[in-house]
C-alpha cells in the first residue's frame, strides 16, 4: 500500500527512500549512509500460523491494588531499574510504581493546577539517562520531570504542542501533535506533525504536514516511539516507518500490503472518507513493537473491526502473519502489545474482570499450578495484570 500524502509546496522536502535533511537550513548532520530501508511484503494470507507457534506465554505479574494505587486502564508501560511504570491517561490519571513482582511501590506527581503538578497527564517518557521520569503536560505546555522516587524536580516550558515525544538525546528531542504546530519561515506558514528540536525550543527539523481539522480529526495512537535507545516514528496513515536519530530522519521500513489501495490525505480529507476507505482496505494503524530479532507490525482487516499482527523475522528475512488461532488459554487475553521488555518480549495487560469471565477456559486448557496462581486472590476490582509473551520466530 502506497500512502500519497500531498505536502504543500513550502514543506521542506523529506526524502523517503534516502536519509536527508527535513529543512534546507537544518543544522541536524545528515545520515550519509545508504538507506536501510526494507520493503516488507505483507500478505495476511500468507505464512500464516496460530498464537501458539508464533510466541511462548511466558510469565505475568499481578499489580498489587491498594487504596492509593486504583489503575483504571494501562496507557503506557515503562521498565527501568527493576521498576514497572504504569500510566493511566484515561481513568486515574497517574502514574505508578511497582517493583518486578508488581509490589506497588509509589506515585509520581498528581493531577492538578500547582507548580509540582501536571495539568493533564500526557505522554509519560525518560531522560536518556534512564534517571528521571518526564510528563508531557498539554495542559500547562511544559514537560514535568520527577524522579523515580516521585519527587518532583523541574518545570520546562515549551513553545510547542506535542501529544507525543522522546529524547534523541540529552539535549534533543522529537515531538509530534497530529494537529501540527504552526511554523513560519521566510513569511510562510505551515504545520508540520513531527519537530525535532532542542530544549530551548530551536527547531533542528520538521516535517509532516497537518491536514487536522474540524471534519478531520483521524489519528493513530502512538506515532512516536522508543524501543531501547531507538526512537521510531510511525506518521499517521502512511506506510513507511521511520528511524530518528541525531543524524537525521531514515526510512526503516516500507509496507506494502496486499489488498490495500493508496491512501490520499490532503484538505478534502473528511473522518467519513476515512471511514469509507478502512471499511474497504486493510491499512498499518500505527502500532509497532521492535524488538532486537523481530518487528510485530498491526495491520487493521479490511470489513472487520479488529486488527492482526504481522511478525517480520530479521534473522530469516521473512514475515509471519497470525491466524489468531489457538490452544494456550493465556493467549485469550492478547491484545495490543504496550511494551518491549528486554531483546525478545512483549508485555500486554487485561483487566482483572475479563480475566476472571474466562476462568472456566483458562482451567480447561491451562496447566493447573499456573492457573491457580493467576486466580489466587484475584476479584474484578484489582488492578490489571501484565502477561509476558516471548517471539520464537
Amino acid at each position: 500500500m502506497k500512502i500519497y500524502c500531498l505536502w504543500l509546496a513550502y514543506l521542506y522536502c523529506i526524502c523517503f527512500f534516502s536519509c536527508k535533511e527535513l529543512h534546507k537550513e537544518s543544522s541536524l548532520p545528515l545520515e550519509t549512509a545508504e538507506s536501510k530501508m526494507l520493503e516488507l511484503d505483507i500478505d495476511l494470507d500468507k505464512n500464516t500460523l496460530p498464537f501458539d507457534s508464533l510466541m511462548d506465554f511466558v510469565s505475568f505479574v499481578k499489580l498489587e491494588t491498594t487504596e492509593d494505587n486504583l489503575i483504571g486502564g494501562i496507557s503506557q508501560i515503562l521498565f527501568v531499574n527493576n521498576k514497572i511504570i504504569v500510566v493511566d491517561f484515561d481513568v486515574s490519571k497517574t502514574i505508578t510504581v511497582y517493583d518486578e513482582s508488581g509490589k506497588f511501590l509509589n506515585k509520581i506527581g498528581k493531577l492538578g493546577q500547582g507548580p509540582e503538578e501536571y495539568a493533564y497527564l500526557g505522554h509519560v517518557i525518560l531522560t536518556p539517562d534512564k534517571s528521571t521520569v518526564v510528563v508531557v503536560d498539554m495542559g500547562s505546555g511544559n514537560l514535568k520531570y520527577f524522579g523515580l522516587d516521585g519527587n518532583f524536580i523541574k518545570s520546562v516550558k515549551f513553545p510547542f504542542w506535542f501529544s507525543r515525544c522522546e529524547f534523541i538525546n540529552d539535549n534533543i528531542i522529537a515531538g509530534h501533535y497530529s494537529g501540527g504546530n504552526m511554523i513560519q519561515k521566510n513569511n510562510v506558514s505551515y504545520k508540520p506533525q513531527l519537530i525535532i528540536t532542542d530544549l530551548a525550543g530551536n527547531i533542528l527539523s520538521s516535517g509532516f504536514q497537518s491536514f487536522y481539522s474540524k471534519n478531520f480529526a483521524s489519528t493513530t495512537f502512538m506515532p512516536l516511539l522508543k524501543f531501547d535507545n531507538e526512537v521510531i516514528y510511525c506518521p499517521p496513515f502512511s506506510d513507511t516507518i521511520y528511524h530518528v536519530s541525531e543524524k537525521g530522519l531514515c526510512p526503516l521500513y516500507h509496507l506494502n500490503i496486499k489488498r490495500a489501495s493508496p491512501i490520499i490525505i490532503d484538505n478534502n480529507t473528511t473522518d467519513n472518507s476515512w471511514e469509507e476507505y478502512k471499511e474497504n482496505n486493510h491499512f498499518f494503524n500505527g502500532e509497532i513493537i521492535e524488538l532486537k530479532d523481530v518487528t510485530m507490525i498491526n495491520i487493521s482487516e479490511r470489513y472487520k473491526n479488529w486488527s492482526r499482527f504481522i511478525i517480520y523475522s530479521k534473522k530469516q528475512d521473512k514475515i509471519f502473519s497470525c491466524t489468531g488461532t489457538l490452544s494456550n488459554p493465556f493467549f485469550r487475553i492478547f491484545s495490543v502489545p504496550k511494551a518491549r521488555y528486554k531483546d525478545d518480549m512483549i508485555v500486554v495487560d487485561e483487566r482483572a474482570s475479563n480475566i476472571i469471565a474466562n476462568r472456566n477456559i483458562f482451567y480447561q486448557l491451562g496447566e493447573k499450578n499456573i492457573v491457580d496462581k493467576l486466580f489466587k486472590d484475584l476479584t474484578e476490582d484489582n488492578n490489571p495484570v501484565l502477561f509476558f509473551y516471548k517471539i520464537k520466530v
